[in-house]
């Protein structure tokens, strides 16, 4: 069955939930297909916007005016880890591929970490932004990051030279400093408040960036012209959203549309914007499209996540009302394909994040020999491969039919074609002089394979007997071995109650002789001489009890 899911996350709010489910929330988890219902809710959490990232095993939640991360783990249903960093948090992202592998944070101090979180290892970027990381988002090849900030600049960063253990060093004025962004777009004039990457994985794609000022910039980031792709949507504070179609007749009267006039500016015409269905909801201020692309998501301030229906651009139905502001909308892939059996093309998972190892001076590092540090470690689940029970199915839900498939079944049509042949041309009173030869022969090489394996299994019974009396041995010399132990033991213990009452005797001589000598100095005699007395006395007792 086909199920569509989508994660929300909150800010705190001072506002009463009358659901005991939502109380505390900070991040939800929605159900959309089959049926609109609240899966299940993490705790403990306010978070800013462009402050969530997900990942198929985690949720990464930076917290409001906080340096912490909260991170989820979505297959326990709990928190995970509460890890600290030395600015706060002001945006997230994720790239590596499936599993997510490098989470991406835009500091107050206007600097990126990268966090490889299956390994630990953190690499903070130079403060390229004067002013806080707002936005960031990640293009599809997981190659480039775009970063948007509050002094109006989005920089263009490439994630494998941030992560390359190598440097490149510095011979001149004109040498970037290491960890420093590939290019800078600066065609705005107020802080950025969103940023969005189109989905192409060419030489050739988009980015959208909008500021404060509400003007909005379609641009390629890898060269930084202004391209326009075939639609965008934004939210407005009123709480209406609009779709923006870029493939729209040409006409001299638009700018928008007008390829001669792509960099002037141009006003959206307001009466096409689609009407919030009430003014309490307030701004638009997350969207989120559906996998099919047919409906828009938009989460508002009262805690209210709306559905549009994009084909008849107008209000569906509110999704949900989570009586705090929404700020951030994730939506995941659908899950029920029966594709996603067998074109999985993952093979490890992340099911524990590693907490980062901060390294204050890793920014500052200009060379590198390229090296893998000795601590340097892996720590990912494997998963097996899905087992292929259907051949035939599987075939069916690719756009042609395998190559190997087909190959196969050509093969077995040759193979019943030419077993035909030689059922026909075989006589039919009695075998041929070279089958029954064949047959012989094989027959020979049969008994002497029997002849072999029974002299090898005679060998391996000898070599079993041998072992077991081996082991019957070893088993007596331990059982001697318990027994003089044993008697050890008792003999050291009559021993040892011997020696104590051996002291306790002499100590008692020893009392009496003191006693001795007291008495004869007491009674005017020679004390030492009574002492030598008692001490032959002693030794006499001694002599004849040995």
């Amino acid at each position: 069955m086909l199920s569509e899911t989508l994660i929300a996350s909150l800010i705190g709010s001072t506002k009463v939930q009358t659901s005991s489910t939502l109380k505390d929330a900070g991040i939800c988890l929605q159900d959309l297909q089959p049926t609109s219902a609240l899966r299940t809710t993490f705790k403990k959490s306010s978070t800013p916007p462009n402050g969530l990232a997900v990942t198929p095993t985690h949720i990464f939640a930076a917290q409001v005016d906080k340096s912490v991360i909260h991170v989820y783990n979505r297959q326990k249903g709990n928190q995970e880890a509460a890890v600290p960093f030395p600015e706060r948090i002001r945006s997230l992202a994720v790239a590596g591929g499936h599993n997510g592998e490098v989470l991406i944070l835009g500091t107050d101090g206007g600097r990126l970490i990268l966090w490889e979180t299956c390994t630990g290892r953190q690499v903070s970027t130079t403060p390229s932004h004067l002013q806080p990381v707002t936005s960031l988002v990640v293009d599809p090849t997981s190659n480039f990051i775009l970063s948007g900030s509050a002094d109006a600049n989005v920089h263009i960063w490439s994630i494998p030279q941030l992560l390359s253990f190598s440097r490149p060093v510095s011979t001149g004025q004109d040498q970037k400093a290491p960890n420093s962004p590939i290019r800078t777009f600066g065609n705005h004039r107020t802080a950025i408040t969103a940023l969005a990457v189109g989905h192409g994985t060419g030489r050739s794609n988009i980015a959208i960036s909008a500021a404060q000022d509400s003007t909005a910039v379609i641009w390629e980031y890898t060269t930084g012209k202004v391209l326009p792709d075939r639609a965008c949507y934004i939210g407005y504070e009123s709480g209406n959203v609009q779709r923006i179609d870029f493939y729209e007749t040409t006409s001299a009267q638009h700018p928008l549309y007008d390829q001669r006039l792509q960099n002037t500016p141009s006003q959206l015409n307001a009466d096409q914007q689609w009407t919030v269905p009430s003014a309490d909801k307030g701004a638009a201020t997350t969207l989120a499209l559906s996998y099919d692309g047919m409906t828009l998501y938009s989460g508002h301030p009262n805690g209210s996540i709306l559905a549009w229906d994009v084909a008849r651009a107008k209000f569906s139905t509110t999704i949900a009302d989570y009586m705090s502001p929404v700020t951030n909308i994730h939506m995941l892939l659908p899950s029920g394909f029966p594709t996603q059996t067998f074109n999985d093309s993952s093979r490890f998972t992340i099911p524990v994040i590693i907490k980062p190892r901060y390294e204050p001076n890793i920014s500052d590092r200009s060379v590198g020999d390229g090296s893998i540090p000795y601590s340097y470690s892996l720590n990912v689940q494997l998963v097996s491969p899905a087992i292929k029970s259907d051949i035939f199915s599987e075939a069916l839900t690719h756009p042609v039919f395998p190559t190997s498939l087909l190959e196969e079944g050509l093969a077995e049509l040759a193979a019943l074609k030419d077993g035909q042949a030689v059922c026909e041309a075989a006589p039919s009173n009695g075998r041929s002089t070279t089958s029954t030869a064949i047959e012989s022969s094989q027959l020979t090489a049969m008994q002497e394979e029997i002849a072999n394996l029974k002299k090898q299994l005679s060998i391996n019974e000898a070599a079993r007997r041998a072992d077991a009396d081996e082991t019957m041995k070893l088993k007596t010399n331990i059982r001697e071995l318990q027994e003089s132990n044993t008697r050890y033991q008792q003999l050291k213990t009559k021993y040892d109650k011997l020696k104590v009452v051996a002291r306790a005797d002499k100590e008692d001589r020893a009392l009496e002789r003191r006693k001795a000598w007291f008495e004869s100095e007491k009674a005017g005699k020679n004390g030492d001489a009574a002492l030598r007395k008692a001490r032959v006395a002693d030794k006499d007792s001694d002599e004849m009890s040995e």
